[in-house]
This record gives C-alpha cells, sequence and structure tokens, in this order.
C-alpha cells in the first residue's frame, strides 16, 4: 500500500510537471472513455466520466489552478480527438503500442503501463 501511495505521489507531481503549461483561463480538455473501470467510467446517477484517473488529474489542477473538462470519448476516437486538438491530454488505460508511439508520445503511466497521462502530439 505504501508503494502505491507513493507512486501516486510521483505520479501527481509528474503530471503536475507536464500540465504546467496548461495554466489558463480555458480548462485543460481531458479525452476519457466511459468503461475502463475502475479507471474512468460513466457515473449512470450524475452522467459523467469518474473514476481514479479523473480524481487525479482533477486533483492536480486543482492545485495547479486549472480546471478540468473531462471529455467523454469512445476509446476508438481517442487519438484521433488528440491529433486534431479536441482535446489536451487522453486519461485512459491504453497500450503504449509501436502504432501508437508513432502518432503520440505517452509521458506518464500513474497505475503501470496500461494507463497513462499527458500526451503530446508527435511532431
Amino acid at each position: 500500500m505504501r508503494r502505491r501511495l507513493a507512486s501516486l505521489c510521483l505520479s501527481s507531481a509528474l503530471l503536475l510537471g507536464v500540465l504546467g503549461n496548461a495554466v489558463s483561463a480555458q480548462p485543460l480538455r481531458v479525452g476519457a472513455t466511459p468503461t475502463g473501470l475502475p479507471f474512468t467510467f460513466l457515473d449512470t446517477k450524475t452522467n459523467t466520466i469518474q473514476g481514479v484517473m479523473v480524481d487525479l488529474v482533477s486533483a492536480v489542477g486543482k492545485e495547479a489552478g486549472f480546471t478540468v473538462a473531462v471529455e467523454p470519448l469512445q476509446f476508438s476516437t481517442l487519438i484521433p480527438a488528440l491529433t486534431a486538438s479536441k482535446i489536451d491530454i487522453i486519461s485512459a488505460a491504453m497500450f503504449a503500442t509501436a502504432a501508437r508511439k508513432e502518432v503520440i508520445d505517452f509521458k506518464l503511466s500513474p497505475f503501470g503501463r496500461h494507463t497513462f497521462y499527458g500526451v503530446d502530439i508527435k511532431q
């Protein structure tokens, strides 16, 4: 449990560094899927995306002074939405495959190799 908590704290610090330039009047647009339980899921009572990764990016945003707008997207549309600048980062359980690494940079994996935050479009 201590190791997991330390990993979460380190991930939060790294996420803050990755998103440090996002502080502005515009909210940070976070793409998330409604089907990535427990990382991201649709709360049917509020009709909003919730989960551990949403909680983490929201907490970092609050600490850094920017707002977060979670955009519900189908998994297959996450990378196209990022590359089209419809969202700023992806928050999802996603393998960093060679094909995906050609399009985006996997910046931060707070819960192991299957989840990530903070991606930049490859130039």
